[in-house]
């Protein structure tokens, strides 16, 4: 399993990845959606943790214009932003309320497991 984190808080992707990991999945962290679209013209990801306030293109944003590289790729939002809500656009992709976890978690153990379910 190929597991993309984005995130422009580096002690998040440091911790995210260390965690992951842990569980033998293989993941790759940026800190910009420029740099996570970058990496997916490269690697085939199965799944992608976004947070979605990124300075440049936002998490939203990025999304869209990642499934449309990449359309079998799966999605996990990973948010400070307690207000947030899915956008009809990120509906239509397949994202639902379950895929939305509030920074910060306080069982990484339970990201992994929407991981895993979201890639088998």
């Amino acid at each position: 399993m190929q597991v993309l984190i984005i995130d422009d808080e580096a002690s998040i992707r440091n911790s995210m990845s260390e965690f992951f990991d842990d569980f033998g999945i293989a993941v790759t962290a940026v800190s910009s959606a420029e740099a996570a679209l970058d990496a997916l013209q490269a690697i085939s990801f199965d799944v992608a943790v976004v947070d979605i306030r990124l300075p440049g293109i936002d998490g939203d944003a990025l999304i869209v214009k990642a499934h449309d590289i990449r359309p079998t790729l799966r999605f996990i939002i990973h948010t400070g932003s307690v207000e947030y809500r899915l956008s009809d656009a990120l509906r239509a992709i397949g994202l639902r309320k379950e895929h939305i976890f509030i920074k910060p978690v306080a069982d990484l153990s339970a990201l992994v497991a929407a991981v895993q379910g979201l890639a088998s």
